[in-house]
């Protein structure tokens, strides 16, 4: 899965656990669409809400030094009896973007589940809706197993089509925006969920490319390290990590001339783990290019084939329902 049940610590409270970013551009010409999706298996593993106090945010660098100069963050209250929950949303700027405490500017309250007009321009919408993502889970499984305890590569265990999160659900936030609010041409964008713990702030997760953890990262405390650290560390605390593994399947599967070279250069391609979006390009994510990341981008048949450097499918089917305007996702899946 993309995000989904990453870590040890992310699988303590579903309501903050992030399993998907997405950036791609609006139905008006100069928007863009900012999507966090959480709670995994939403309503079975956890409930169907946000967790009230909990900081959800949109983190942007404008300027390229990795480091946040714009913050959309969003915070929920407790959930009425009918399960809705107050909502805010507030824009940081500068220096304050980077702090927890930090109050920025209230440009728009609600409630979940109704389109919110925001004062700066744009709307924002959060609710259950079905999981986007699509992901041959079951395979992906095997299928690292057998290299890491046989040191063999068996692309068949994809034979079985099956998208693991078909009929299942998750928690959204969606935010269209007008372009001029972004301030800059050129934007890399991650999410981060953060909660209080002994009076200090604790972040819980930390996504932007999909399938980073799950394809590359084994080690479940090095995993809870990655969500706890910040893009602009990790060539230099994950670079080894992930150019080991690509380096391992890469060897064994005989598909690089020089594997350890390989290795290395798929980290420096995956890392820092932000999405860089231009409004003014295309959105996609891909071999075509990577430039934000649609809802159905095809991201699992990329990072296998990238991790194997030949083509690779996990023959998982994209799910219907997607819809052309906001908030874009589909509607929940029954339950």
């Amino acid at each position: 899965m993309s995000h989904h049940l990453d870590s040890p610590t992310a699988k303590e409270d579903g309501r903050v656990d992030i399993t998907d970013i997405y950036v791609f551009a609006g139905e008006a010409s100069d928007t863009t669409v900012l999507i966090m999706a959480v709670n995994p298996l939403a309503g079975e593993l956890s409930p169907t809400t946000f967790r009230a106090g909990a900081l959800y945010d949109f983190k942007v660098d404008t300027n390229a030094d990795l480091i946040e100069d714009l913050d959309y963050r969003i915070t929920f209250g407790e959930p009425e009896p009918n399960g809705t929950q107050r909502i805010e949303l507030r824009r940081l700027d500068g220096g304050a973007a980077i702090k927890y405490d930090s109050q920025g500017k209230l440009i728009a309250q609600g409630n979940t589940g109704e389109t919110i007009k925001i004062d700066t321009g744009g709307h924002l919408w959060t609710g259950l809706v079905a999981d986007p993502f699509f992901f041959n889970l079951a395979a992906f499984e095997q299928f690292a197993k057998l290299i890491l305890e046989q040191n063999k590569f068996d692309p068949s265990v994809f034979d079985t089509a099956q998208n693991f999160l078909a009929g299942h659900n998750v928690t959204a936030i969606v935010l269209e925006l007008p372009n001029a609010a972004l301030s800059s041409e050129m934007l890399h964008i991650w999410g981060t969920t953060a909660i209080q713990h002994e009076g200090k702030w604790r972040t819980i997760n930390r996504a932007a490319n999909p399938l980073i953890q799950q394809v590359f990262i084994h080690d479940d405390h090095l995993k809870d390290a990655y969500n706890k650290s910040l893009p602009h560390e990790d060539v230099d605390l994950y670079g080894e990590t992930i150019a080991a593994f690509t380096t391992k399947v890469t060897q064994i599967a005989g598909t690089a001339s020089d594997p350890a070279a390989y290795g290395r250069q798929v980290a420096q391609f995956l890392f820092p783990d932000v999405l860089a979006y231009s409004p003014q390009l295309p959105t996609g994510y891909g071999f075509a290019g990577r430039n934000g990341r649609a809802l159905a981008d095809d991201t699992p048949d990329f990072i296998l084939s990238l991790l194997a450097n030949t083509p690779f499918s996990d023959r998982a089917e994209k799910p219907d329902g997607f819809r052309s305007s906001f908030p874009y996702l589909a509607e929940p899946n029954p339950k």
